[in-house]
């Protein structure tokens, strides 16, 4: 929803030393054109963000450029840069990703946020989550420090977003000068609406207690990174954060985001938290199809999933989850989401719904603990914030609700822990702790043990990394269990980086020491998905080999690394047509597919939807070998899998035969299916494939005067889960049940009397 243009992938200077001339799909001509703006596909046309490590540039890539904006950046520069007319994307990305000076380069994404809808709440509506938060007791009862003199610290919360209207009369108060990036001439004066909305309900939390801006030392301070709200990117609102701090902000609020990771992104939110800025972050909604369903709600946004942001989920007045608002690793807390009223433009208030205006009143609680408290680092202030809030009863932490629902009152007069994960002492009691985030504990002697348990998605390496807090890492022993695994012991300087290779399902980490004194420490897990079985298969000189039969195929592959390129050699054994689709597990990947043919210099690129979206191409081909290569297009490591689908319809084969047996089952994917059914001797089979627990429901439904229909759910292996049978007057049957993440097998077997009518499936997954 946030980003797009088009990546061809690193490699490609190879293609040059095949011959021919035709393209995929048999018609002479050049390639399609590099950064072309496609439908489905939201793109900055050909922009990219660069990062050098010196305060130089190679005057060469100055030639192929044109460059949007520059800035140094501590001891780089920072660019976002267009191509010029004529540069081949594929070799200029080769070239440049590899010098020695260029720190990262990737694609400019897009972000977004939500339209403003500005609904008038009245003098009262919107505000019940004043009362749902305990802003209002708060107020009642925590005085806050009066700023008596310029020495007095005041703390700035930064709203880089839209902007904010300088003259609504509830937010000027708070406002000190801002700045827009976009266009240094004009003020960060808001045009849309979201970055009011977001500082006005700042400006609520805040309201209750006597006295304003200079009087009780807070602050906004507006940082325009986007116009409409549609027209964000990863670079400038990277740059808004980096400038933010520049200019003293203690807090910045993002109620923007994508699913994409970002160097740029990574880099700019090390900077705030290496100068001492808490850094909040909107989870984000849900994607939505036309009819209103669900495609994905998890995981959760960048910046938010980046672990030392705070991630911000929604929740309703009833203190439940949003099914829109987006869950995951990287959840921190939730705050109300639903109806919220604050300032709108033009002086007005109005409500609005989503996890960008939950996100601002834990900025507002943020910037309140860092008034009572300016000394507390940002982790302290994210911990406390966690060890405050009201957890979902029976879990000390999880992937819809984090710590918890916000407590202002709790936060502001609850003495903070050193260590919020005790008691961790025993496996039994681990802590749990979100992949790729980090924790921060204390060793309190020889007697103390500290547990964390990480749920881990798939197979794959598992890093855990353990950090002293401005101490030299005494002696130390971690022991590691992985599921049906030993438990392995690690001693000394072994236990501060740990590398292991773990299966699907729980790991747990505990850490002790010999020491008598107590030790602060901070612990992150990292977690990269195993290379696929069809590796090493980077280039197309060693793409892997395939057979292509007749009906369906269906690999499974990794991208397990950055800047991973997966290349398939298709032999098509006769004259016929090819369908090819990728399909991604999840919208943190965004999936392209180049097409050549064996014997040309010519290939196609597929990009045309956003992330998490499929890509599929269909062409004639005769008897032939066809290149394809998976890649992503902001070059990330994926955690979850892709599945190439290949689907070969024989010119005189029969295509009703595609999905007679399960080696050529058809690919189930969530929405309606309509097929013909051929008798008892002819069933169809179907495969599905779930990358997280998730409910699904399976709906068959027959025609009128359809006699007999059975249909089974099976296992990866072919064992029977399920069993279905409609008989005559019986027109519809459903399967509900909640299934472990992993492939399923569906098939479906008429009655002879049912030959040549039709039945409909229908799937619907949500998450559990």
């Amino acid at each position: 929803m946030n980003r797009a243009g088009w990546l061809t992938a690193v490699g490609m200077m190879l293609l040059l030393l095949v011959t021919g001339c035709t393209d995929p799909d048999g018609r002479d001509g050049p390639d399609p054109t590099p950064g072309k703006k496609e439908s489905g596909k939201k793109t900055v046309q050909q922009e990219w963000v660069i990062k050098w490590k010196e305060k130089k540039v190679d005057p060469a890539f100055l030639h192929t450029v044109d460059v949007l904006h520059r800035r140094e950046n501590g001891g780089g520069i920072s660019m976002l840069v267009r191509l010029k007319g004529g540069v081949k994307e594929d070799e200029w990305l080769d070239r440049w990703s590899s010098h020695v000076n260029v720190e990262f380069i990737h694609p400019n994404q897009k972000y977004e946020v939500e339209k403003e809808k500005h609904r008038d709440g009245g003098a009262q509506g919107g505000l019940y989550y004043i009362n749902q938060i305990r802003a209002d007791e708060a107020w009642r009862k925590v005085p806050l420090p009066i700023k008596k003199t310029e020495s007095d610290q005041s703390v700035t919360v930064a709203v880089v977003d839209t902007g904010i209207d300088l003259d609504h009369p509830a937010l000027v108060p708070y406002l000190v000068e801002g700045v827009n990036l976009k266009d240094s001439s004009l003020p960060p004066e808001d045009k849309m609406g979201h970055g009011t909305h977001v500082a006005g309900v700042v400006a609520e939390v805040w309201k209750g207690w006597e006295g304003k801006g200079e009087l009780t030392g807070l602050h906004l301070m507006p940082v325009k990174v986007m116009s409409d709200g549609s027209d964000g990117d990863v670079y400038y609102t990277s740059e808004g954060i980096r400038e933010a701090v520049r200019r003293g902000a203690r807090v910045i609020v993002l109620a923007q985001g994508s699913w994409t990771y970002s160097e740029a992104m990574a880099d700019a939110v090390a900077y705030a938290e290496e100068h001492g800025v808490v850094v909040v972050g909107a989870a984000g909604n849900a994607s939505v199809n036309r009819e209103g369903e669900i495609l994905y709600n998890s995981p959760i946004y960048y910046p938010a999933a980046f672990p030392t942001v705070i991630g911000v989920g929604s929740v309703g007045p009833a203190g439940k989850v949003v099914p829109t608002s987006n869950w995951g690793t990287g959840i921190d807390v939730v705050a109300p989401g639903e109806g919220i009223r604050a300032a709108t433009l033009d002086g007005k208030f109005g409500k609005d719904s989503g996890t960008s205006f939950a996100t601002p009143q834990v900025g507002a609680l943020a910037a309140l603990i860092l008034r009572k408290d300016p000394n507390k680092n940002p982790a302290q202030v994210r911990n406390l914030i966690r060890q405050t809030a009201r957890p979902e009863k029976g879990h000390r932490w999880n992937q819809q609700y984090g710590y918890g629902l916000i407590d202002v009152h709790r936060a502001l007069t609850e003495k903070p822990r050193k260590d919020i994960h005790e008691p961790n002492d025993r496996e039994a009691e681990a802590a749990p702790f979100p992949m790729n985030q980090v924790v921060e504990g204390v060793l309190e002697g020889a007697g103390d043990r500290d547990c964390f348990e990480v749920e881990v998605s798939y197979s794959g390496m598992l890093t855990f990394t353990l950090k002293g807090a401005g101490k030299k890492i005494p002696e130390v022993t971690a022991e590691i269990t992985a599921a049906d695994q030993k438990r392995v012991r690690y001693e000394g300087k072994q236990a501060e980086q740990i590398r292991v290779t773990v299966p699907h399902g729980s790991v747990i980490a505990c850490y002790s020491t010999a020491g008598d004194r107590s030790w602060e420490y901070t612990l992150e897990n990292r977690y990269r998905p195993q290379p696929d079985e069809y590796e090493n298969n980077d280039h197309q000189w060693n793409a892997f080999n395939i057979k292509v039969k007749s009906g369906y195929s269906v690999f499974r592959g990794t991208l397990h690394k950055r800047r991973d390129y997966d290349w398939y050699r298709l032999d098509i054994p006769d004259e016929g047509t090819l369908t090819l689709r990728v399909d991604i597990w999840s919208p943190r990947g965004d999936p392209v597919m180049f097409i050549q043919r064996e014997g040309s210099w010519k290939g196609r690129k597929v990009d045309q939807g956003a992330e998490g979206k499929a890509e599929e191409y269909r062409m004639k081909v005769k008897q032939e070998s066809v290149y394809v290569r998976v890649s992503d297009y902001g070059t990330n490591p994926i955690d979850d899998p892709y599945n190439l689908i290949v689907r070969f319809e024989p010119k005189n084969g029969d295509a009703e035969e595609a999905h007679r047996t399960p080696s050529r089952a058809a690919p189930l994917h969530p929405g309606t299916t309509a097929e013909r059914m051929d008798g008892e001797a002819d069933p169809d089979w179907y495969i599905l494939f779930l990358p997280q627990t998730e409910k699904a429901t399976i709906q068959i439904r027959i025609p009128r005067g359809a006699e007999d229909t059975t249909w089974w759910l099976y296992d990866e292996n072919l064992r029977v889960l399920e069993e279905k049978h409609l008989s005559k007057g019986r027109k519809q049957s459903d399967l509900g049940s909640e299934l472990a993440p992993g492939t399923y097998y569906l098939r479906v077997r008429g009655g002879d009397a049912d030959a040549g009518k039709s039945y409909r499936l229908k799937v619907t997954l949500g998450s559990s």
